[in-house]
């Protein structure tokens, strides 16, 4: 594991979970796999400290336990995959949101804080947070429903169970989708007895759910830009015929026919296409979304109609070249992105031929091929060709790209953004700490008062607490830290397209 990626890891640790936690897990982010006296000796923390340190981590699952060699003991290790996920919670967060409502998004945001818990206590908690909130009317009936929807898309899932061994092991179980009890719960809540409610399922959010999602939505999206909204729509039902024969991660899905498809473009109801124009023109859409489509479909038989086949791998390496496109523009201009573009074309390619395809002046055209090569998006090849008799042999040195070591120096790049952007957001907030602390302040009293329905002079009285000069500046601070949550946001989806192209052997 990359230096880049224990510092970002670090880092995030300290802004979630605090001093203590992030020290443990840089602890074993550094030394691997290690059991508890191991870390006390070497982080130099209390006993105590260390073990609810680990409890967070481990709740959170952002590490993992197993049995040691004499299997007595547990060896933890921690998941920094899983650590990078904790900046993803905003993006979860919308896409419940934009598909089961504000509900929906309230159990889950309360299933992320507690990392799990079981039914009876997410619905309680929720419902009774919000009883008071006349504008959103939740109730107990309606987040019951919302509940067995999203487990039913599979978005939670039950949690791990541990078996009863010396040092436990975290076995899956399957998901069944269980029946509340409403009446019990209402009595639980009105009563206060939620502990008599017998309920020991736990859940959990599955992220991989949301994750299929998020591929799903960038190829409909780069289909949709690249033809129309109706081949956008082509390709989420071919995604949504994958998933009914393939695995939802598979290198190239089972074939689809095309009498399938058509059925399904019968049944879709969504706003976004034109249904009709897309039934009458499916034959024409499907070749179209073939010869012009980045290769995300491709036709492999006539039977039923022709039968497509989506291909994730080849999808996953189309958008990483697009990325690459993107970042060699923004860091070395737009020239250098076009050498980038010809060499990847070439395949392999000597220098003169580069200042001769890409039309540069020589000089520039060096320049910036050697800046391309130091910054490990290109790579050069030695041969020698063969020489004449009596004559030395001449060296040939051949430009190509290395795809796998670019995406990992690509990778490390992301990580070395992200840790900046972490870094810069927790220095703005230091730095205004305490007009930070006083607008909460403010807001809460506002708030209070408003509830309490006292007049509008009291509150504006209180509201002008905060001068003109630290309005303007908590504008400033508000628009910095908005502009470093958006910048975060957008490398999280960089990382996203390099781990779904990891994924697949290359």
């Amino acid at each position: 594991m990359s230096h880049q990626l224990g510092r970002v890891v670090s880092e995030i640790l300290h802004q979630y979970f605090g001093e203590i936690v992030q020290k443990v897990g840089h602890d074993l982010f550094i030394y691997g796999s290690k059991p508890i006296p191991m870390i006390v000796k070497t982080t130099g923390l209390p006993r105590k400290q260390v073990v609810e340190s680990l409890r967070t981590l481990v709740k959170f699952d952002l590490a993992s336990f197993e049995p040691s060699f004499n299997e007595v003991v547990a060896d933890y290790k921690l998941n920094p995959d899983n650590v990078l996920l904790l900046i993803r919670y905003p993006r979860y967060l919308l896409q419940i949101k934009t598909k089961f409502g504000s509900e929906a998004e309230i159990l889950v945001e309360e299933l992320l804080q507690q990392a799990s818990c079981t039914a009876s206590v997410l619905l309680v908690t929720v419902a009774a947070k919000y009883k008071d909130d006349k504008e959103k009317n939740i109730t107990l009936v309606k987040l019951r429903d919302i509940f067995i929807s999203i487990a039913t898309a599979r978005y939670i899932q039950q949690a791990p169970v541990a078996d009863k061994s010396e040092v436990p092991s975290l076995e899956p179980v399957a998901t069944i989708v269980p029946d509340i009890d409403i009446r019990q719960l209402a009595q639980a809540m009105a009563t206060d007895t939620l502990a008599d409610v017998n309920d020991n399922i736990y859940w959990k959010v599955n992220f991989d759910r949301f994750h299929q999602d998020f591929r799903d939505d960038i190829m409909v999206k780069a289909i949709t830009r690249r033809i129309d909204e109706n081949a956008g729509e082509l390709m989420h039902l071919l995604l949504q015929q994958m998933y009914l024969t393939s695995a939802e991660w598979a290198a190239g899905s089972n074939p689809t026919p095309a009498l399938d498809l058509r059925d399904a473009v019968h049944r879709t109801d969504r706003p976004d296409c034109d249904r009709k124009l897309l039934q009458q023109y499916m034959d024409h859409y499907l070749r179209v979304l073939e010869e012009n489509g980045a290769g995300f479909v491709v036709r492999v038989g006539e039977a039923g109609g022709g039968q497509y086949v989506v291909r994730g791998r080849h999808a996953a390496t189309q958008l990483l070249l697009a990325a690459l496109d993107h970042t060699v523009t923004e860091r070395l201009g737009s020239k250098a992105a076009r050498i980038f573009r010809l060499i990847r074309t070439k395949k392999y390619i000597e220098e003169d031929d580069i200042q001769k395809h890409a039309m540069l002046p020589n000089k520039e055209c060096k320049e910036l091929t050697y800046k391309l090569l130091e910054e490990h998006f290109i790579s050069i090849q030695p041969m020698r060709k063969a020489a004449s008799s009596g004559a030395m042999a001449k060296a040939v040195y051949l430009y190509h790209i290395k795809l796998h070591d670019v995406a990992q120096s690509l990778r490390e790049m992301c990580y070395r953004a992200l840790h900046n952007t972490l870094r810069r957001g927790q220095h703005t907030r230091a730095a205004h700490a305490r007009l930070m602390d006083k607008q909460r302040r403010v807001r809460s009293i506002v708030h209070s008062m408003r509830v309490r329905g006292e007049p509008q002079q009291h509150i504006d009285d209180v509201e002008e607490t905060l001068t003109p000069p630290e309005l303007s500046t908590l504008k400033d601070v508000e628009a910095r830290l908005k502009q470093l949550s958006a910048a975060q946001l957008a490398i999280d989806k960089n990382l996203f397209i390099l781990n779904w192209y990891f994924m697949y052997p290359h």
